[in-house]
């Protein structure tokens, strides 16, 4: 099959003071296509899907929203380099209204900051910017040479406090109240939290990236049970891979969310078929997507959790087979191929109910039907890697980083080693 870029048009809606973007459904990018008259070839070196507040029912007791105010300094390890970089920035559908008036971006090393690097963001040619519920802004680039694998730290300074979803990965988010601080070095006396970045791309210019590819799926996607956090999950093991084989050409994009599910919405994020045009077709320069999803409708099936009203729908394997159908064929349309992962083991899950022996024969079944349909374009065996050869439907011991769902990062480390590079080459 081809393999051509998306063209997707960013439409936003711009207001003088203070830019302000509409709440319209405007993640799509402008055409990522490298032609001699398209002028920049803008592509996505690291990226964090939007997601919704975690149900009550879900949360630990005693915990709340957490609250972001004053400066935010988030740190990201990008994918893919380039010699120019701009950031694309939402709350998400949680949060109605997010307003900053600073905005800087510099990268840092084990040393902190590197002073020659810092620069302010604008947007639309000013320092602030107005973003309503669901809306995307992207800032104007900067002339900035980043290369592969460099930690970029970005610092926003909100005009008023923000409460987005809690985070199921620990980011290196630092929160420090106050006046603006974006350009200092240091945050002295800032603290971290835990929540969903506002920042949720960060996209360079580069025409020899050729390859982009979105990982999209759940909490393993999106790097739970990791205890480092510039880590998150198998697909940055796998840009690490990309480095060490000296492969500067692909870049990942990691649009995994906690609890996410194929077919319902809730539990930290609107549905893989709800979200797939926004999150994964419409990613700038995405040629590959790679599709690990299902584990928690299998696993959350027919559950009443405490304080729910209903229980979740139950489904089987001709529901999650029928959700893969649709979106192979939407990303087949688009020109993109579509790369399926099996589910991986979960038995001895701390929630009760979620894995069973019934729940297990329908991820095996699952699992048979990714490998043996031939319905996506390849198939990555992330179950073979890290299940217990003894107990096939638990994680061995030493990739399993306690809940005996998330792997370790030793664990996502195996995941990314059974990736063939040769499928994206």
């Amino acid at each position: 099959m081809r393999i051509i870029a998306i063209r997707a048009a960013a439409r936003r809606t711009l207001l003088a003071a203070g830019v302000l973007v509409a709440a319209a459904a405007c993640t799509a990018a402008p055409d990522a296509t490298p032609t001699a008259a398209s002028g920049p070839h803008w592509v996505a070196s690291w990226t964090s899907s939007p997601s919704t507040p975690i149900p009550p029912e879900i949360l630990p007791p005693g915990a709340t929203t957490p609250q972001l105010e004053g400066n935010l300094r988030y740190l990201m390890r990008i994918s893919a380099g380039g010699d120019s970089v701009r950031i694309a920035m939402s709350g998400g559908p949680s949060v109605p209204y997010l307003a900053i008036d600073g905005a800087t971006i510099a990268l840092s090393d084990a040393a902190g900051i590197k002073p020659d690097t810092m620069q302010k963001l604008a947007f639309n040619d000013q320092a602030g910017v107005t973003v309503l519920s669901g809306g995307t802004v992207w800032s104007d680039p900067v002339a900035l040479s980043v290369a592969a694998g460099d930690v970029v730290a970005i610092t926003l300074h909100l005009v008023e406090p923000v409460s987005p979803p809690q985070a199921d990965k620990q980011l290196v988010v630092s929160m420090l109240p106050g006046d603006d601080r974006t350009t200092d070095l240091a945050l002295e006396g800032a603290t971290t939290i835990v929540a969903r970045p506002l920042v949720t791309a960060i996209l360079v210019d580069n025409p020899d990236v050729d390859r982009v590819i979105v990982a999209f799926g759940d909490s393993i996607t999106d790097g739970n049970g990791s205890n480092d956090p510039l880590m998150r999950g198998w697909p940055d093991y796998l840009a690490a891979r990309f480095r060490a084989e000296g492969l500067q050409n692909i870049a990942i994009a990691n649009q995994g969310i906690g609890g996410n599910r194929l077919l319902e919405e809730g539990v930290l994020g609107e549905s893989a078929l709800t979200r797939f045009d926004r999150d994964a077709l419409s990613v700038p320069g995405v040629t590959h997507i790679i599709l690990m999803e299902g584990i928690n409708d299998i696993g959350l099936s027919g559950l009443t959790l405490n304080g729910m009203s209903r229980s979740y729908r139950t489904l089987g394997t001709s529901d999650i087979v029928a959700a893969y159908s649709q979106l192979i064929d939407r990303a087949h349309a688009r020109g993109v191929k579509i790369i399926g992962a099996t589910l991986t083991p979960d038995l001895g899950s701390f929630l009760p109910g979620y894995a069973t022996d019934e729940k297990e024969v329908i991820r095996q079944m699952v699992n048979d039907w990714i490998r043996n349909e031939s319905a996506f374009d390849a198939v990555i065996d992330f179950d073979a890697a890290i299940r217990d050869p003894q107990d096939e439907g638990r994680l061995t011991d030493a990739y399993n980083s306690g809940d005996s769902i998330h792997p370790s990062d030793a664990g996502y480390r195996a995941m990314a080693d059974a990736v063939d590079l040769e499928l994206f080459q």
